[in-house]
């Protein structure tokens, strides 16, 4: 494209490479989500993980300030887990809260509890946007699926925030309510995974 001096031509061969380099991204994209690494459990923070996640939110959405809000429960102790994979799903979880408003960024609430078995913490992530109706709520995990207009998005966030909390012993579930907000909740590991004798 650099070495044409026909406007026309250079126009139509950046675009064959924009074309193409997103084309490589959804495929490398496709290939993560289908082998992820395995995880490499340590025993993580959660105060910790929590600031690193709203960390790399703002570096995701571009935004220097989000109205996010934490709260840790006294008695939680350290999960089980890979810090990354899930400071990553956790991010990918609020930013997609942050999305739902119209033009600001947040209010976002995030708290984390110990559970009653004190075997998990579970972490709840709660906005006051647009909300999900039951169609879109029971999609919004699925790879590739996105409410927002096409070319937007690829719809990997919550995909890839289901997969990496599934990988690490965990659950995520989504509630969701059209114009109320929705809430994703995350059950995490406190213990480490028992490993058979070899």
């Amino acid at each position: 494209a650099e070495a044409q001096d026909d406007k026309e031509t250079r126009e139509i061969l950046r675009q064959i490479y924009e074309n193409a380099r997103e084309a490589s991204g959804v495929i490398e994209d496709l290939m993560t989500f289908a082998e992820p690494p395995q995880p490499r459990a340590t025993a993580t923070n959660v105060r910790k993980m929590l600031d690193e996640a709203v960390q790399l939110t703002g570096r995701k959405t571009g935004r220097e300030y989000l109205d996010i809000k934490i709260e840790v429960a006294a008695g939680v102790r350290d999960v089980f887990v890979d810090s990354a994979q899930i400071v990553s799903a956790i991010a990918n979880v609020i930013a997609n809260g942050i999305e739902s408003y119209s033009g600001q960024a947040g209010p976002i609430e995030v708290a984390a509890d110990a559970t009653d078995a004190a075997e998990r913490v579970k972490i709840v992530i709660n906005d006051h946007g647009c909300g999900m109706d039951g169609e879109t709520l029971k999609k919004a995990t699925q790879p590739f699926f996105s409410a927002k207009p096409a070319g937007r998005k690829r719809g990997m966030g919550l995909a890839y925030a289901a997969r990496f909390v599934q990988l690490n012993r965990g659950t995520l579930t989504l509630a969701s309510e059209p114009g109320k907000g929705t809430t994703a909740t995350i059950y995490l590991p406190q213990k480490q995974a028992f490993q058979p004798a070899s």
